[in-house]
């Protein structure tokens, strides 16, 4: 599908004016008012084909845009097999959009790269804001379950600095800063 008077498809063209940053997204939606409606369907496109940059720019682009559709898509790469793909940025676009729904795929996330996140733990880092900026009281309870013994200590402060139960629990900053 292309735009009237353009020889590229839709997705294409709206590639080479995305940046990557979403600096241009309301450019983009102003002249190209069409693209909200099929950008999350872009996004599963590229993923399946394995166009991670393509994928990274029509999120950031979606994200600034709240393009409705955006957060089941981003969970379904998620929860997928791909691989190639920035969990980190999907995580953090899930919290930037508040995505609600999304609050068990995060907590799964995180569930399965711990083993591989160490040592700093950034995917687990990210996922602890994101689920912070979700604010649900299931976000939250998915925190608090990420302060138990079963997981490293430097999740379990981080998750517990999000709570603000840090000092509760019994963490010294300079020592887990250290």
């Amino acid at each position: 599908m292309t735009f009237p008077g353009e020889e590229r498809s839709q997705a294409d063209l709206v590639e080479t004016l995305a940046d990557g940053t979403g600096r241009n997204a309301r450019f983009i939606a102003a002249k190209y008012p069409e693209v909200t409606q099929f950008i999350a369907s872009w996004i599963r496109e590229a993923a399946h084909m394995g166009n991670w940059a393509r994928v990274d720019k029509f999120a950031n682009l979606a994200a600034l845009l709240r393009v409705p559709g955006l957060g089941g898509a981003l969970q379904e790469i998620l929860d997928s097999d791909l691989v190639g793909f920035n969990k980190e940025d999907l995580v953090e676009i899930l919290g930037e959009i508040r995505e609600v729904g999304a609050v068990t795929c995060l907590f799964r996330v995180a569930e399965g790269s711990v083993n591989e996140d160490a040592p700093a733990y950034w995917l687990c880092q990210k996922v602890i804001s994101s689920l912070g900026g979700i604010g649900t009281p299931e976000a939250f309870e998915y925190i608090r379950q990420m302060t138990v013994q079963s997981w490293p200590d430097v999740v379990r402060w981080y998750a517990a600095v999000e709570l603000g139960i840090e000092d509760e629990l019994g963490f010294d900053e300079d020592q887990m800063l250290g």
